[in-house]
């Protein structure tokens, strides 16, 4: 009798930490994209106006920000970030599809096992640190920095696709290894968590990231 109810007790109380690890570093991390990044999209492409909020809209499941110059995803801690690119780039129109088959999913795999306590505090806040990680790095590349134009031409289309692909993959061991503690000091049931959410979502491609980020935790130090 004891047993069970000592169980639900712990289960309880650990989830109950969990959830109050996600909301802290989630509320963290929002203050800080609206405070900061914000301003960088700012000096680009003009000014919000009179507040923060009268240039962001909440729409369907992800955050749009109206600048003068310029509508773009807004990086956030959801997974609708993805949507809102997809709905940019129409990818999976010509056959790319790392917007609705790896990085959405991905993302929601990651916020179910949140959900049901299969991280430790450490790895909950690491997760949401590399979900703002990866979207700041596509707002960075697309946007910010024009690499990925919009063309009336599929051919156009599936270039700017593929690039979208190849750069997203190559900037995530860097994500993976500097957000948060980093992966390399995370408790090893969430290392175990980690290779679990993403598995069923990885091409050979992704593996072969996946590799560089086990290789670099385990290279000796100054190498």
């Amino acid at each position: 009798m004891w047993k069970p109810l000592f169980v639900s007790i712990f289960f309880v109380l650990s989830s109950s930490y969990s959830n109050e690890t996600a909301n802290r570093v989630k509320t963290e991390l929002q203050t800080e994209l609206k405070n900061d990044f914000l301003k960088i999209l700012e000096q680009k492409f003009g000014q919000c106006g009179s507040s923060t909020q009268s240039c962001l809209s909440l729409k369907d499941n992800y955050l749009l920000v109206n600048l003068p110059k310029q509508e773009i995803c807004f990086p956030y801690t959801t997974c609708g970030f993805y949507h809102c690119m997809e709905q940019k780039y129409h990818c999976s129109d010509v056959g790319v599809d790392y917007f609705t088959k790896l990085a959405f999913p991905t993302c929601q795999a990651y916020e179910k096992n949140i959900s049901n306590n299969q991280f430790s505090d450490q790895g909950v806040d690491w997760i949401y640190r590399v979900m703002v990680c990866l979207q700041k790095g596509l707002i960075n590349e697309c946007i910010i920095a024009g690499h990925c134009p919009t063309g009336p031409s599929q051919e156009q289309q599936k270039l700017t696709c593929d690039h979208i692909t190849e750069f997203t993959l190559n900037y995530h061991p860097g994500c993976y290894i500097e957000s948060g503690v980093g992966v390399c000091h995370l408790p090893l049931k969430d290392k175990i968590e980690i290779w679990k959410t993403v598995n069923p979502f990885m091409t050979k491609r992704e593996r072969d990231e996946a590799y560089k980020v086990i290789f670099n935790c385990f290279r000796p130090k100054g190498l």
